[in-house]
């Protein structure tokens, strides 16, 4: 009777550790055409395809509150010369070592409604905000 308590207590104690412990996952390898090995990038067309805008944000950058300030798609590919601000379709958030936090990308300026969530580590297809971002703020 004694092994069977022990065993339940130990499998408690498992699952208790499991359950809190956090939910990290191994940041990808960097896209060599997204700057730094932080940084986040918007690229012109769907699937991380076209001209790409980046920011290194190991600088402390936190983002932009219009995206006309941006400026340009500046690498080449479709896209290329055009202005950030309404004209991205996807997102990447590198991030080296343990990935944590995300970039919201905002259909307004100010960082104010709708938005997408780019996980760090992450490369995603823009949903709410695809040809309709004003802004991103990493979080």
């Amino acid at each position: 009777m004694r092994l069977k308590h022990a065993l339940i207590a130990a499998s408690l104690t498992g699952a208790v550790t499991l359950a809190l412990a956090p939910t990290a996952h191994a940041a990808a390898p960097p896209d060599p055409r997204c700057l730094g090995a932080r940084a986040f990038c918007l690229w012109y067309n769907s699937n991380q395809q076209g001209s790409v805008a980046g920011w290194d944000l190991s600088t402390g950058f936190q983002g932009f509150p219009n995206l006309k300030d941006a400026g340009r798609f500046l690498t080449p590919g479709e896209g290329q010369g055009v202005p950030v601000k309404n004209n991205a379709a996807s997102a990447t958030y590198q991030f080296p070592g343990q990935c944590h936090g995300d970039v919201k990308v905002f259909v307004n300026s100010g960082w104010s409604g709708p938005y997408d969530t780019v996980p760090a580590c992450s490369a995603i297809n823009l949903v709410k905000t695809k040809n309709d971002n004003a802004s991103f703020l990493v979080n």
